[in-house]
């Protein structure tokens, strides 16, 4: 297998888990190397706009599950072992670059990549995830003992799926709907 095709068969691996084994917690020494595999991730102009926050006691992911179950969403987290919490860190930019992209939100981009590969570097050691973005960040702050005014993006359910959890077919456009290759 070349190493495009493992690559390939990665991206084509991972998919939303709405079923994780409650009795099988996520080690934590993987749940810091998905951190690192997101902490390598591209930034505009290196900003890196991100902070992780692993969540994998009990406890505190008891403090979490109705931070992402608003109006009876996402009751599947009732069974995630572990959250990683995505905040948005200020980016640093120089003065120069900050008066260039001041009209671009940079930071959302610069996190939906890193939580890409954080995802994809939990799929490669057998976890599984789901991108919650259903949530009450003040609860979340409040729960982790952060300040108020942190911006949280994304809380990212991180676990083992149930053993009769099958990969699903993905339903996505066909690549002629959406490649456009101008000459």
């Amino acid at each position: 297998m070349t190493e495009w095709e493992a690559y390939f068969d990665l991206i084509a691996a991972r998919q939303s888990c709405r079923r994780f084994d409650p009795a099988r917690p996520a080690e934590r020494e993987k749940l810091v190397r998905c951190v690192e595999a997101a902490r390598l991730a591209p930034s505009a102009c290196n900003s890196q706009p991100w902070r992780f926050h692993v969540a994998d006691t009990p406890a505190l992911c008891a403090a979490l599950r109705p931070c992402v179950q608003r109006l009876g969403m996402n009751r599947f987290a009732d069974e995630c072992p572990a959250f990683i919490v995505v905040t948005e860190e200020r980016a640093v930019l120089k003065p120069l670059m900050a008066a260039h992209l001041s009209e671009r939100e940079f930071s959302s981009i610069d996190i939906g990549i890193a939580t890409a590969q954080l995802c994809l570097a939990a799929t490669a050691q057998g976890l599984s995830t789901c991108i919650l973005g259903w949530l009450d960040g003040r609860k979340v702050c409040a729960a982790l003992g952060l300040p108020e005014d942190t911006r949280v993006r994304l809380v990212i359910a991180v676990g083992y799926a149930l053993p009769d959890d099958p990969l699903r077919k993905k339903q996505r456009k066909p690549l002629e709907q959406v490649l456009a290759i101008h000459e």
